[in-house]
């Protein structure tokens, strides 16, 4: 499967290896769309991953702690599904967990693939 991560390769060694990601895998034709469309990925700063193995890994979202007169608000979060605070936390978003995860030149890719898409980068 093909996901479109922001380059945050210096977060730690083997990055994205068993990373959270919240956003879907893409399809060819979806990814030189997204690249070209979304404020976030037009940017620059992003990596093409293929991923052997996703497994569902936890959540993203709101975050709650107890308080006298109910549930307070803490933030939002991304936790497993083993986190101790799982109960306090009111999903948005689900967070898959990759694995096996290789970096490809997604330029290269589509035009294997035969898909025309107009200038990836931004002038």
């Amino acid at each position: 499967m093909l996901w479109l991560l922001g380059d945050d390769r210096d977060d730690w060694p083997g990055w994205p290896e068993q990373m959270g990601a919240t956003h879907p895998p893409v399809c060819l034709p979806c990814a030189a769309l997204s690249v070209r469309l979304c404020p976030y990925l037009r940017g620059g700063g992003h990596v093409a991953v293929r991923v052997k193995e996703p497994r569902p890994g936890g959540v993203l979202g709101a975050l709650y702690k107890p308080g006298p007169a109910g549930p307070l608000p803490v933030g939002r979060t991304l936790l497993p599904w083993n986190d101790e605070l799982m109960p306090w936390v009111l999903a948005s978003q689900m967070a898959m967990e990759l694995h096996g995860c290789t970096f490809v030149d997604l330029e290269a890719e589509l035009a294997a693939a035969g898909v025309a898409v107009p200038a990836l980068r931004p002038r």
